[in-house]
C-alpha cells in the first residue's frame, strides 16, 4: 500500500524553515515527499524524508540533516522497482552557503523555482530616521533580509545609504557557492554600481568615504571589505542599472524586503512569514 504524500502547501512551509544548505538536498527529494509511490524503496525514501521536513517544523535541524542523508543514502540503493527510475548514486551535499550570521538575518528560499536559470537577482535598501533595513531575491527563490536601528557604533560613516546599498548585495553574494556562476545583478543605486565596477577591476582597496575599516569586535572583516574580494573573484557577476520605483518586479521586491527588515528592527511580527509571502507573489508575476 502506497504511503500518504504530504501536501504542498505543508511542504514548502517545512522548507522556509531549513537553512539555505539543506534546502536544496529536501528539493531533490520533492517527488517521493508529494507523491504516493508503489516502489518500497521510493515510499521508505518518501517517508525518511518527510520525518526530516518534520524534523525542522521542530526546530532540529540537525535531524534534519541527518534524516535527509539516510534518505538520500536509501535512493541510491539497488532494489528498486523496475521504471521508477531511481537516482543510483548518492547525491553530493550542497556546499555550506556563507551567509551573514548576525540573528537579525533572515533568510529563505522558494523550493519550486530552485535551480531556474539564466538567474537574476535584485538587491535594495531602505532607510528612516535611525533604522535601517536592506533585502535581496533571486528568481532562484531566494531571499533575504537584515535590519537594525543604528547607533553611535555604526560604522558606515557619513555613506550611509549607499553603504547599506552595497551591504545588501554582500547579503545576496555571501548565498552564492560557485564564484563562477553567471548572474546578473540590478542595483537601483550608480554610485553602489561604480564601487562594483570597481571591485570587479581588482581595485579592492576602494571604499566609500568614512567607512569603518577596523577589524569587527567579532574578529571578521568588514562586510564591504568582505563583499569587495568577493565580487573581484566573480566573473560571472554582471551588475546593471535598474530604475527605482518604476514597477519592475524584482526591484519593487527587493524594496519591500528592505522595509521589511527596517520595520523589523523596531516592530514585533513573524517577519518570515510576511517576506515568504510577498516573495511568492513576487515571483510568480515574475516568472508568468
Amino acid at each position: 500500500m502506497a504511503s500518504p504524500a504530504m501536501r504542498p502547501g505543508e511542504y514548502r512551509a517545512a522548507l522556509s524553515l531549513l537553512p539555505l544548505e539543506l534546502v536544496n538536498r529536501a528539493v531533490r527529494l520533492q517527488r517521493y515527499v508529494l507523491r504516493s509511490v508503489e516502489c518500497g524503496a521510493c515510499r521508505e525514501v518518501g517517508e525518511t524524508a518527510r520525518l526530516a521536513l518534520t524534523a525542522a517544523r521542530f526546530d532540529d535541524l540537525q535531524a534534519a540533516e541527518t534524516l535527509l542523508s539516510l534518505a538520500e543514502r536509501r535512493l541510491g540503493e539497488s532494489d528498486h522497482l523496475e521504471g521508477c527510475r531511481p537516482v543510483r548514486s548518492h547525491p553530493k551535499p550542497a556546499e555550506p552557503i556563507r551567509k551573514n550570521r548576525s540573528r537579525r538575518s533572515v533568510h529563505g528560499q522558494i523550493a519550486r523555482w530552485a535551480g531556474h536559470h539564466p538567474l537574476v537577482a535584485a538587491t535594495d535598501a531602505s532607510w528612516k530616521r535611525h533604522s535601517t533595513g536592506y533585502g535581496y531575491l533571486a528568481t532562484d527563490g531566494r531571499w533575504g533580509l537584515r535590519g537594525w536601528n543604528s547607533g553611535r557604533t555604526d560604522p558606515s560613516g557619513p555613506s550611509k545609504v549607499l553603504i547599506n546599498e552595497l551591504r545588501a548585495v554582500e547579503l545576496l553574494v555571501a548565498t552564492i557557492d560557485d564564484p563562477s556562476a553567471e548572474l546578473t545583478l540590478l542595483v537601483d543605486s550608480t554610485s553602489a554600481l561604480a564601487f562594483l565596477g570597481r571591485w570587479q577591476r581588482g581595485v579592492v582597496t576602494s571604499m566609500p568615504e568614512g567607512y569603518d575599516l577596523r577589524t569587527r569586535t567579532t574578529g571578521a572583516k568588514p562586510t564591504l571589505v568582505r563583499l569587495a574580494e568577493r565580487v573581484a573573484e566573480m566573473p560571472g557577476l554582471r551588475p546593471e542599472h535598474v530604475r527605482s520605483h518604476s514597477g519592475h518586479l524584482l526591484n519593487e521586491a527587493a524594496d519591500s524586503l528592505a522595509s521589511l527588515g527596517r520595520r523589523r528592527a523596531s516592530q514585533k511580527f513573524d517577519v518570515r512569514a510576511r517576506a515568504q509571502d510577498l516573495v511568492e507573489s513576487f515571483l510568480l508575476a515574475w516568472h508568468q
